[in-house]
């Protein structure tokens, strides 16, 4: 058995240290809950809960719009010009 400490941000578990589990493994969780009064992991919790929320809603928009394909379609053709 393995023992391993991490924060619930609402969603997932997040390790406070790599752990040595393979990826897809199928675990049982017991929870202790441990009160900490770390200030500085609560900010780093919050500032990564944030990043993934923003993260989540980049990705359900388009970033280029529907003409860019198009556009990328078409031939281009270029010419040197002299003199620059």
């Amino acid at each position: 058995m393995i023992a391993i400490r991490a924060i619930y941000d609402g969603n997932v578990f997040i390790p406070e240290k790599p752990c040595k589990i393979n990826k897809g493994s199928e675990v049982t969780l017991t929870i202790q809950a441990i009160s900490f009064d770390s200030s500085e992991k609560k900010n780093k919790l919050v500032a990564f809960r944030k990043l993934t929320e923003e993260i989540n809603e980049l990705n359900k928009t388009d970033p280029l719009p529907p003409e860019f394909d198009v556009i990328l379609s078409k031939r281009v053709q270029f010419r040197e010009i002299a003199g620059l």
